[in-house]
């Protein structure tokens, strides 16, 4: 069945989703392995690592996709493909505090790959915004039911110019697929069960888009900054236990362009990210 057109402008939510300790320290565990004084919750306060917001937007991505005015089969639903995350962080998140999280859907529209579809997540602590999501995913050979509503793209993205430093290397292990599911809490069997991979028609089991944003950003962010805003377009699949190529391009005003590699040079991700001191 196409996408159903007439759920542009639904909203699902609010969610409420506790920033408990457990939760904080297994995201940085598997993003940041590293960086033993963000591990260490008895050396001062507990901050999340600020992508974790796509924990609970993965929630409501899920009943999104459950929504009873939704057309799509089941076969169809598990066509989506991660195109582009962008996400700016207002403000730190402590352990502790609760993220009431909410979603809509801004715009569908069609292309030659299929449906693309546009949703702005919000994430609050009480009434104050703390970070603001826009995802956009393209639903593979599914067609558009109804009147289309493109979105205006923020294009405004800094062009990426090479420098002189070199690529850093970001080793994945074969299993790393496997802990950010269960850190992160986002789940879907093509990133963990080869079986599941193969009958989608793909080579292999493959790394989730929003772990390659987070690698990506947090290494490419300057160190000690606060990255205030992460976005990335995702370009071609980044198989489990692939190597990891970053190189940042020259800053352009508070962003630092980056591009996310594999050893046989295809591009996997391409993005910037944004820091305060």
């Amino acid at each position: 069945m196409p996408f159903n057109a007439a759920l542009v402008g639904s909203r699902w939510g609010p969610l409420d989703w506790r920033v408990t300790p457990r939760r904080a320290l297994a995201f940085r565990a598997v993003l940041a392995p590293e960086e033993a004084r963000g591990l260490d919750d008895a050396a001062g306060p507990l901050t999340m690592l600020p992508m974790q917001v796509v924990a609970p937007e993965w929630v409501l991505a899920l009943e999104s996709r459950a929504d009873p005015v939704q057309t799509l089969s089941e076969d169809e639903a598990r066509r989506g493909v991660h195109a582009v995350q962008d996400t700016r962080f207002l403000r730190p998140v402590m352990a502790g505090e609760t993220l009431t999280v909410t979603a809509e859907l801004v715009s569908v529209r069609s292309s030659r790959a299929g449906t693309v579809a546009t949703t702005v997540y919000e994430s609050r602590v009480g009434a104050e915004l703390v970070a603001v999501s826009t995802s956009v995913s393209v639903l593979r050979g599914v067609a558009v039911e109804g009147a289309e509503t493109p979105a205006t793209e923020d294009d405004a993205w800094p062009a990426f110019t090479p420098t002189t430093a070199a690529s850093t290397l970001i080793a994945t292990p074969r299993g790393f697929p496997h802990l950010y599911s269960e850190c992160a809490e986002i789940w879907n069997p093509i990133h963990t069960e080869r079986a599941v991979a193969l009958a989608a028609g793909l080579p292999d089991i493959l790394i989730h888009g929003t772990a390659l944003w987070a690698l990506a950003g947090l290494r490419a962010a300057p160190p000690g900054a606060r990255i205030t805003r992460l976005a990335a377009r995702f370009r071609s699949p980044a198989w489990a236990g692939e190597d990891l190529l970053l190189a940042c391009g020259e800053a352009v005003g508070a962003a630092t362009p980056f591009r996310l590699t594999a050893p046989d040079g295809r591009l996997l991700t391409e993005g910037l990210v944004e820091a305060a001191a």
